[in-house]
Order: C-alpha cells, then sequence, then structure tokens
C-alpha cells in the first residue's frame, strides 16, 4: 500500500514525459523536399519564422480543362493541405476519367527527417493512386500524416477534374 502513491506518480511523470517528447513539430527553417533548402537564415541563433519564398502551385484545373467524358489530357493540383510537419499539394493528370499520372506537386516540411520520410513515401503513394484509379489509397507505414495529406490533396485534384 506504500507503493501506491510512488507507482501513480511515476506513471503521471511518464506520461507527461511521452506526450511532451514529440508532441509538435520543430521550430526552425522550412525545407523543401525537392532540394532541401532552408527558407529561413542558416546562421546560428534565434531565427524567425516568415513567409514561405516560394508560392504554393495554383489550386484546380489547367487551363486545358475539358469535361471528363473526353479522352482529353488535362490535370489539376489539389488544396495545400496542411498536417503536422508541413504542409503538400497533389498534381493529378487524367486522360478522360482515367488518371494518368499522380506525384507531390508542392511541399514544405519543418525538418529534413519529415523531407526524407515524404521523398520515399512519395513514389509508393502514386503508384497507389494509379492502381485504384481513386483517392481510395492505403498509404505507407511510418508516414501517417503525408498519406493522410496525400489522400486529402488527391482528393481535391481529383473533385476539380470530376473524377469519382
Amino acid at each position: 500500500m506504500k507503493r501506491a502513491p510512488i507507482v501513480v506518480a511515476s506513471t503521471a511523470a511518464g506520461l507527461v514525459a511521452v506526450l511532451a517528447f514529440h508532441s509538435h513539430p520543430p521550430s526552425g527553417g522550412l525545407l523543401r523536399a525537392t532540394g532541401l533548402t532552408t527558407a529561413g537564415p542558416t546562421t546560428a541563433g534565434p531565427t524567425t519564422a516568415g513567409p514561405a519564398t516560394t508560392p504554393p502551385a495554383p489550386v484546380g484545373p489547367t487551363p486545358s480543362t475539358s469535361p471528363a467524358s473526353t479522352g482529353t489530357v488535362r490535370s489539376a493540383t489539389g488544396a495545400l493541405t496542411p498536417y503536422p510537419y508541413g504542409e503538400l499539394s497533389v498534381k493529378v493528370t487524367a486522360s478522360g476519367s482515367r488518371i494518368t499520372a499522380a506525384s507531390i506537386a508542392s511541399v514544405r516540411v519543418a525538418d529534413s527527417l519529415s523531407a526524407s520520410i515524404n521523398s520515399q513515401a512519395g513514389p509508393y503513394l502514386d503508384r497507389q493512386v494509379l492502381q485504384a484509379q481513386s483517392a481510395n489509397i492505403n498509404g505507407v507505414s511510418g508516414a501517417t500524416y503525408t498519406s493522410e495529406a496525400y489522400a486529402q490533396s488527391l482528393q481535391s485534384a481529383l473533385d476539380h477534374l470530376g473524377i469519382k
């Protein structure tokens, strides 16, 4: 009975430690997954986050949009979708109602680990879209947040193209 307060206190301390371990993405300059360049200063010392150095890709269909029933090749970029470690958008190309290509069009991440995860998960997600021919994809184990943001942006692009 004398050990109960110690066990409860230790459990509470452990829970707080686990929750504090990785509850927020690290602060600092943003990295681009494609070039892995920092958007902020590279010198040591305190920095302040500023606006992104490049604007996100435009959302919606390209000017050569046509109805989904025709065989015309068209593309659309989905909404820039935030997730805990950054934000991304997906570009989809379709011919008629068939998806012919999908890829991450724009990505901003908080650290190099997230950039690495995105660069590895992206091709798997792209292939899943081509196989499923929809936004109903499985995602990539170990890249859950990236997979969820990818699927949301993908659905946005498919909605713009009129593909269900």
